[in-house]
């Protein structure tokens, strides 16, 4: 099987597929804004790219799922745009996919994020998938597959939550250029309360979990400096978490699921 895409699989080659034990990527992110620069796609775009650059090298080892475009992301409701999901809903839905896929004979299902406030949901539904069917589920965010050593030049720290800034602005510029206008990207960081408490170094190395409305730290809905990004910056970005999302799929795929074990004293079967 060539085409590593799931949705254009006739049904007989679904089950051929699960016969084979791929790992299955459910690109996850949300439709908000990201500025008055970059497109409301954003935090799906690039897991999903990300997801089928890794699938073209690896197929049919890796098929790669439609991406989920609505999520949890209420605090951006106050910039036009923002589509939010209740986070029970999104939870619930993203469980369900994986019980389907369960169902089909799929035993390694990545969740490939690119939004930060998926993270506590994704985390439960991944978890939900775990302990309620027979495959194995994990929560990837593509921030966190690149590698400090593949970026050669230095990003600066602000104490804030980054969002719509150089990192994904570069990556955007990279993936949609035509989707980008950088005569509107400017430097949103002096009106934003810091905390190096809160919000540590890149990439997202939170120390304390934290997320308020977004309205009430920035009026762009910039949170960092896209001023600096450039496609060429996206392409090692992009690259880098290619490479880190290669070989994490190999290694998962490579993962035993071994039987549970009751370890009550005297428990009947």
């Amino acid at each position: 099987m060539k085409n590593y895409r799931y949705e254009e699989l006739q049904w007989p080659e679904v089950g051929q597929a699960a016969g084979r034990d791929p790992v299955v990527v459910l690109p996850v992110g949300t439709m908000e804004q990201h500025g008055p620069h970059l497109p409301l796609m954003v935090d799906y775009i690039i897991p999903q790219r990300i997801a089928e650059k890794v699938a073209e090298s690896l197929a049919p080892n890796v098929i790669v799922m439609p991406p989920v475009v609505y999520s949890f992301n209420e605090h951006h409701m106050d910039f036009p745009g923002t589509i939010a999901i209740n986070m029970y809903t999104i939870i619930d839905y993203v469980a369900q996919i994986g019980f389907s896929l369960a169902h089909h004979g799929f035993r390694h299902i990545v969740l490939l994020n690119g939004h930060g406030s998926n993270v506590p949901v994704m985390d439960l539904a991944m978890r939900r998938i775990n302990n309620e069917s027979p495959a194995i589920s994990v929560l990837a965010n593509y921030w966190a597959l690149i590698q400090r050593e593949d970026v050669p030049w230095e990003r600066e720290s602000f104490g804030v939550s980054h969002h719509a800034d150089e990192d994904e602005t570069s990556l955007m510029l990279y993936l949609c250029p035509q989707l980008v206008d950088m005569d509107k990207a400017v430097r949103s960081v002096e009106e934003v309360q810091r905390s190096e408490n809160i919000w540590g170094t890149w990439p997202a190395n939170t120390r304390i979990h934290f997320q308020e409305f977004f309205s009430r730290n920035t009026s762009t809905g910039i949170q960092g400096d896209p001023t600096g990004a450039s496609a060429a910056k996206g392409e090692v970005l992009f690259n880098s978490a290619v490479k880190g999302a290669t070989a994490f799929f190999e290694e998962f795929r490579a993962r035993e699921i071994r039987p549970r074990r009751d370890f009550h004293p005297n428990r009947e079967e």
